[in-house]
């Protein structure tokens, strides 16, 4: 149990380490470094197990000393705490090996049967810990593969972000589709917001887990009523575009806001034009959009 207990703590130890790794610039001091330092020297100072498990001592000394080379060479902090792990495993290792072999020794001082079945007990016990040590470092290892995954992912929806030229606000990313892909007073899409709808479509199926909420608005020019009607026709007609590339009715929402939340001032052609717009925001990852409150 002891040795169960030793490597769940390790293990959340290191991934403690990779999300401050992750969130961050580089720390004054290694946690799990210095904590490999200590235990190898109070393992050092054991004299049980200088005597009783030198060669894995020394195993645990050269592990400890790659770790404290990469750190002072300042090299990427996943493999500085990789090594750290490896030597504070190696330091749990000796310390058993050192009282398995004592063991073994008061083992050979009583009968023949006691000292077997004594040994026997040892063995399997170092076994199991070693096969626990070896599990813990594959999950590490594992979970270093699913971060570089999500840091690959993260950079790759950057990329598709960027080429989409929508901006990230705090409802979620919001792409504008301008008054220019209407023609004036129609719901109609022109060919080149056709061809908007067509790389916003790409994005959606390149990212399946993520929604969209299309919203319509329109200058202050004509009845507020007809204004609400025609923003919504024009949200409508962008659904209607995403229904035909192959995208379903329910991952999408539309609205119609008029002359509603202007962006620009209602007394200039200038301004006028920018509030005659279609904006597309698209949902986070777990298809969750707020409601627009301003």
């Amino acid at each position: 149990m002891q040795g169960s207990d030793i490597t769940f703590k390790y293990i959340a130890v290191i991934c403690f380490l990779f999300m401050f790794i992750g969130c961050g610039g580089t720390p004054d001091k290694n946690p799990l470094l210095e904590k490999a330092k200590t235990d190898f020297q109070q393992a050092e100072n054991d004299s049980m197990i200088v005597t009783k498990a030198p060669v894995a001592l020394k195993e645990a000394e050269e592990a400890l000393e790659m770790s404290e080379t990469l750190w002072q060479d300042k090299s990427d902090q996943e493999l500085v705490t990789h090594h750290a792990y490896i030597a504070k495993q190696k330091v749990a290792i000796a310390r058993e090996t050192a009282e398995l072999n004592a063991a073994q020794d008061e083992v050979e001082r009583a009968e023949t049967e006691r000292q077997r079945v004594l040994i026997e007990a040892r063995k399997a016990e170092a076994v199991a810990a070693e096969k626990r040590a070896e599990e813990a470092l594959t999950m590490a290892q594992k979970e270093r593969q699913e971060a570089e995954l999500a840091r690959q992912r993260a950079e790759q929806l950057a990329k598709r972000v960027n080429e989409l030229e929508a901006s990230q606000t705090e409802r979620g990313l919001v792409l504008t589709l301008g008054d220019v892909l209407f023609d004036f007073n129609k719901a109609t899409l022109k060919p080149g917001g056709e061809r908007a709808v067509t790389e916003l479509t790409k994005f959606l199926k390149e990212y399946p887990e993520r929604k969209v909420m299309i919203e319509g608005f329109t200058d202050s020019i004509g009845s507020e009523s007809y204004n609400k009607d025609l923003s919504r026709r024009r949200a409508d007609a962008v659904r209607m575009e995403l229904n035909t590339n192959g995208i379903s009715s329910g991952r999408i929402q539309i609205r119609g806001y008029g002359e509603n939340f202007p962006v620009a001032s209602n007394d200039t052609e200038a301004g006028r034009q920018r509030n005659r717009r279609v904006e597309v925001i698209i949902s986070d990852k777990d298809g969750i959009i707020d409601e627009r409150v301003q």
